[in-house]
């Protein structure tokens, strides 16, 4: 399977445009949302056997955890686990990223309703205040998380779980990334927040602004750099983890 390199706005567009499918693998689904204004986006709903998880990238976004609504900033950050009841609504114009680790069916469902057929997938609808407690659920307002500084970069673990490791890093000019290496266990996928970041994605070179998406799946070559000359910033999600976020914390300096 080749790599995947979307321009912003790129992918699988479903319901006019609203919702794109950046990435549909059976280890993760990555959705891109455009909510144009104040509406409800799901009720309060449990997956009993994958994690749910938001990346708020522009505009009002408040999200249900548990049997509390939480007011969210451009930045922060939400994952509930299986079995916590969570939903989510929009307060202004919104753009945000929604993660199904794994998939769920949650990918085959968007395009059955888009076709306007009932679709379904691993999710249930609930009270809230029902479901497991959110003791591991994690809400990060922007900026937040556990901090790794290295050469030329600092990495912010946002999510370190077993479905999904998701890491925002700030990267200034001269940071070479990692050598080109290839996965055979798990899907390494990059989603550009701000500036510049230079990919190598199948052997070939693409340097991608902010709204850009990339994803290596099982066996494709890839890495990333900012050779500068401005900072950039990049969530790096890793699906399933198969330990990520703890090899990360063993190259802290």
């Amino acid at each position: 399977m080749d790599g995947i390199v979307l321009e912003p706005g790129e992918g699988e567009s479903l319901f006019g445009g609203r919702i794109v499918l950046k990435a549909t693998f059976p280890q993760l689904c990555i959705t891109e949302s455009f909510f144009p204004d104040a509406r409800d986006g799901a009720g309060p709903h449990i997956h009993h056997h994958h994690a749910d998880s938001f990346f708020i990238v522009a505009g009002g976004f408040a999200v249900l955890v548990h049997d509390r609504e939480h007011v969210l900033d451009p930045g922060a950050c939400v994952c509930a686990p299986p079995e916590v009841v969570h939903g989510f609504r929009t307060t202004s114009a919104s753009r945000f990223l929604n993660f199904h680790t794994p998939d769920g069916g949650f990918a085959d469902n968007l395009r059955a309703r888009n076709r306007g057929e009932e679709g379904g997938f691993d999710s249930v609808d609930v009270e809230p205040g029902s479901g497991r407690e959110p003791t591991d659920a994690v809400l990060l307002a922007p900026r937040e998380g556990e901090l790794l500084t290295g050469p030329h970069r600092v990495a912010t673990i946002k999510v370190a779980r077993e479905e999904i490791a998701m890491i925002e890093f700030e990267l200034e000019p001269g940071f070479e990334g990692p050598d080109p290496h290839a996965h055979d266990d798990h899907i390494d996928s990059f989603y550009v927040l701000d500036g510049e970041v230079t990919f190598l994605m199948d052997g070939e070179t693409v340097q991608l602004g902010a709204g850009s998406f990339v994803a290596a799946p099982l066996g494709v070559e890839h890495a990333f750099s900012n050779p500068g000359p401005g900072r950039a910033r990049v969530l790096n999600i890793h699906a399933p983890s198969v330990g990520f976020h703890d090899r990360l914390r063993d190259f802290r300096t």
